[in-house]
């Protein structure tokens, strides 16, 4: 009987262990999408490459947060000092440009990117109407001098 206990906890244990190792490791290995809020969906990526080499260096996304619509970048690279960057979001109605927050934008953009930073992400637009579509960018300087760029395609 205690061998049967035994083993029932043993193999009880193990599948635990399974299920819950998967989900941590999932939050620390995903930073994709990552607001106040935590992660959220992915709707679209693009590439962030660098003007002169054409290399990828980081990626833009378009999240979602229920209707709730954001921009997100993640750079490969941690920034050195006089490096910046900054996303913005684009809200189209019915296919015309009505507006874009980027991540100054207050409240709920977490600053541009600068020296020792590589994310930033901007506030939430409202997506709930079927005509609005969204489209995320990105773009990194050294001073005033544009060095890489990117986007997402047009999407809802």
């Amino acid at each position: 009987m205690f061998k049967k206990i035994t083993a029932a906890l043993a193999v009880a244990g193990a599948v635990l262990l399974g299920l819950a190792a998967p989900a941590s490791a999932g939050i620390e290995a995903n930073p994709d999408c990552q607001n106040d809020n935590g992660f959220q969906t992915v709707v679209t990526t693009g590439p962030i490459k660098s003007i002169s080499t054409g290399d990828r260096i980081g990626t833009i996304y378009l999240c979602r947060e229920g209707s709730l619509y954001f921009a997100f970048a993640l750079y490969e690279q941690t920034f050195v000092t006089n490096q910046t960057a900054q996303v913005w979001l684009q809200r189209f109605d019915n296919g015309n440009w009505v507006g874009e927050v980027n991540c100054d934008t207050e409240p709920g953009g977490n600053q541009h990117i600068e020296k020792g930073q590589r994310r930033c992400w901007t506030p939430n637009l409202n997506g709930d109407a079927a005509r609005y579509t969204f489209r995320a960018l990105s773009e990194k300087y050294i001073g005033n001098n544009l060095i890489a760029n990117g986007a997402t395609a047009t999407r809802r």
